[in-house]
């Protein structure tokens, strides 16, 4: 396994490397001026010149490519040519906050998808099975910005409630954070339950047609125990592995979610920067969960040899 672990982690080289350079090159193609946009239309062609000129940005893409990994290597990922702030500590202040988010979206999808899909599953063609199928397609087909704007706007005018707007610790008033974050967190979670709730039902249903399921209930294990021990524990590889790619793609809804919900994250900060062209920004949060999705999808392929001991690593 640290051979495979190893050979992988040096795979993730090129991609990084192939990643930044297509961000780096696109983004440029993208009409808009940094300079105009940081110091707006009022500015002077030499004041434009001399932003430039500070942030390097008159030089030629590889010189601004090789001087960014420079800038990387030195364990600082670029100064915003907007706000004038390092993304380092723009990251660190905004990470907790979708991280909060993306974990709790996860919790609620692991809890809402895996026990209704071996419930439909075992339930199969019952009453309580379609009601589950059917959840599971409305919540596949629900957009998560349209569910998300709902759930923000009929409670307020329902029962004027609204989450709280301004950031609150977790470690200064618990339970304000967990209303502040459950709500975005359940309009992240209800797609991905969705889908996990019909991959966990047809999972569980091809596993319990097995023969080795028919003879552990043939020697009298109770029905509890031949689910858990045996049908769940198989059916959970599938699974794992699309959770793995969920959580990775949740930063990309998070984007929606945070602007939503006035969320100060990453995906707020990402989006921002962008319609600004703020370059090294833009480049920087790239890198940042470029590393992060190529190190989930590692952890999730790790993750099968303790879920089946058969599986080996060559």
């Amino acid at each position: 396994m640290r051979t495979y672990a190893l050979r992988r982690l040096l795979l993730m080289v090129p991609v990084i490397i192939f990643v930044t350079i297509m961000v780096a090159s696109l983004m440029r193609m993208v009409p808009g001026d940094p300079a105009t946009l940081a110091l707006g239309q009022q500015a002077t062609e030499e004041d434009r010149q001399r932003f430039n000129e500070e942030y390097h940005l008159d030089e030629s893409l590889p010189v601004q490519y090789l001087r960014w990994w420079s800038d990387v290597f030195r364990g600082n990922l670029g100064s915003s040519v907007v706000q004038r702030t390092d993304v380092t500590d723009e990251l660190g202040e905004r990470l907790p906050s979708t991280l909060e988010l993306l974990i709790l979206s996860m919790i609620l999808t692991v809890i809402i998808g895996i026990p209704l899909g071996v419930i439909s599953a075992v339930k199969q063609n019952s009453i309580l099975d379609y009601v589950i199928r059917f959840t599971s397609i409305a919540g596949i087909s629900v957009p998560s910005f349209w569910l998300g704007t709902l759930l923000l706007i009929l409670p307020s005018i329902w029962w004027g409630y609204l989450p709280p707007l301004t950031k609150v610790s977790f470690f200064d008033d618990p339970l304000s954070n967990l209303q502040q974050y459950i709500t975005p967190a359940f309009t992240l979670a209800v797609g991905g339950s969705a889908g996990i709730m019909r991959l966990t039902r047809s999972s569980v249903l091809e596993i319990m047609r097995n023969d080795y399921i028919r003879t552990a209930r043939s020697k009298g294990l109770k029905e509890r125990l031949v689910i858990v021990r045996h049908v769940l524990q198989n059916a959970l590889i599938p699974v794992v592995t699309v959770l793995g790619l969920q959580f990775a793609g949740l930063v990309g809804g998070a984007v929606i979610i945070e602007t939503i919900f006035n969320l100060q994250g990453v995906g707020l900060f990402f989006i921002n920067s962008i319609f600004a062209r703020d370059y090294p920004v833009i480049q920087g949060l790239v890198l940042f969960l470029t590393v992060v999705f190529l190190l989930i999808n590692l952890l999730v392929d790790l993750s099968y040899g303790f879920l089946d001991p058969r599986i080996r690593y060559s």
